[in-house]
């Protein structure tokens, strides 16, 4: 079999693809997926009952038919025929087309993108239009809605006051995180007796993260709502047992240089 060139990829001799290749083009398939697909390596040398596996066996060339793959993204692109980021995804790869709808109608995603409208305000305000266009020998068939409908509905001043509303509450909810008392995982060790392992465990991920106020390359800072963490300390055997009493073993100051009594 002669070699076959593809958009970004050269199918190898016999019809295979590598990893690499793969990456390339890009794919649908998940990794499990596309384990099933890969032609078989034999990873490393067993001797006795254990097998040795090593870096040159795991930088072994990954090879897969690519007719193997061609079919399992078309089934799969069938299971999922309404998943829109899947079915962009799917076109690029294929160089596919796709017909599109009217530019006097909006689609479902197109609504959402806009800001002020969710899946349920689109059920209650909008009346919807189907449009169909032909996929992988299917019809596919998705709801739009007329551009005129949501620009009315969009002036009414019922959707003004809702969407409104709930901008006020949002910027409400803001508010409220900004004043709220926050300390940083450095404050709590050196000022509350917590330990690196005890805001893993009692705390987990910070309650916000905020923008470096010194280095603005600098990770952001985590913070954790005071209320919550007194909470924690109160209420928490686990934090009584385990915290460090500071007063006993302060914390070693790598900046302090010993100099000897004079």
């Amino acid at each position: 079999m002669k070699q076959q060139k593809h958009r970004n990829f050269t199918v190898r001799k016999g019809g295979y693809i590598t990893k690499s290749q793969l990456g390339k083009r890009g794919t649908i398939l998940s990794e499990s997926k596309l384990l099933e697909f890969e032609v078989e390596r034999k990873l490393g040398r067993t001797m006795g009952d254990v097998t040795v596996i090593t870096i040159e066996d795991l930088n072994t060339v990954r090879l897969f038919r690519y007719n193997d793959i061609e079919k399992a993204e078309k089934e799969l692109m069938l299971e999922n025929f309404h998943d829109v980021s899947m079915r962009r995804k799917f076109c690029e790869i294929w160089n596919i087309e796709m017909e599109v709808h009217p530019e006097t109608h909006f689609s479902h995603e197109e609504l959402l993108r806009r800001g002020h409208w969710t899946s349920e305000r689109i059920e209650q305000f909008l009346s919807c239009e189907s449009f169909s266009l032909t996929f992988l020998g299917g019809r596919l068939t998705y709801p739009v809605y007329l551009k005129s409908d949501v620009r009315k509905v969009e002036r009414s001043d019922d959707f003004k006051i809702l969407w409104q509303t709930e901008k006020e509450q949002k910027a409400a909810a803001r508010k409220a995180i900004r004043e709220k008392e926050k300390i940083t995982p450095t404050r709590l060790i050196s000022e509350r007796g917590w330990t690196k392992g005890l805001i893993s465990e009692l705390l987990g991920e910070p309650d916000v993260l905020v923008d470096n106020p010194h280095y603005k390359s600098a990770a952001p800072m985590r913070l954790y709502f005071m209320d919550r963490v007194k909470h924690i300390e109160q209420t928490s055997d686990v934090f009584k047992a385990r915290r460090k009493d500071r007063r006993k073993f302060p914390i070693k100051n790598r900046n302090r240089q010993n100099y000897p009594n004079t």
